[in-house]
């Protein structure tokens, strides 16, 4: 998911993460889990506010992303 820059800030990619975890919790799903770049520490903030813990960094060197974040389904911010 991504969210074009001129709306960065507004709110839009934190709502988007609410309704995938709403929306995988009412599927009986108890984790939402992303996949986000190894080296972009903005986007790790990002999700480590959004309530996702770090789980772990998969370094495949073929890949950029790898930086495994989880939280539970039905957490809303």
């Amino acid at each position: 998911m991504a969210v074009k820059r001129e709306f960065a800030g507004a709110g839009v990619g934190g709502t988007l993460l609410d309704w995938a975890s709403e929306r995988a919790a009412t599927q009986g799903k108890q984790w939402l889990r992303l996949d986000a770049w190894k080296d972009n520490q903005g986007l790790h903030r990002f999700y480590k506010n959004a309530g996702f813990t770090l789980v772990r960094v998969v370094d495949l060197p073929h890949r950029r992303s790898g930086a495994l974040f989880q939280r539970a389904t039905g957490h809303v911010l």
